[in-house]
């Protein structure tokens, strides 16, 4: 299966939409896309996974590179649609201390505000 990564954008939030399978093959495509929202200044990012179907630590890798972006410009990025595999997957690795996931983009948005 390959990936597909759309962008949108509300209240001054990038909203990133995940279909597919994130690999080592391809995780530089969803790199390239949080970088380039990064370049043109929007740091507030929401990464929204109800299309995604796996994710390889690659994957987890191009999360953290995201989150080390928006942090250091003062933004933040954020989950949304998390499967329940992929939960567990998070606690395991504990990234469930470091990510900020929502059950919905709403709230992901208004939290930005917050």
């Amino acid at each position: 299966m390959s990936l597909s990564i759309s962008c949108k954008y509300e209240n001054n939030v990038s909203i990133i939409s995940i279909e597919g399978e994130i690999t080592f093959e391809n995780s530089t495509q969803l790199r390239d896309q949080i970088d380039a929202e990064c370049e043109q200044g929007h740091y507030n990012i929401v990464i929204d996974l109800i299309g995604l179907k796996y994710m390889s630590s690659a994957g987890m890798g191009v999360l953290v590179h995201g989150i080390k972006q928006t942090r250091a410009n003062n933004g933040d990025l954020r989950l949304i649609n998390l499967s329940e595999k992929m939960h567990r997957v998070f606690l395991i690795t504990q990234f469930t201390h470091h990510f900020k996931v929502y059950n919905s983009l709403e709230e992901a948005i208004n939290s930005f505000a917050s």
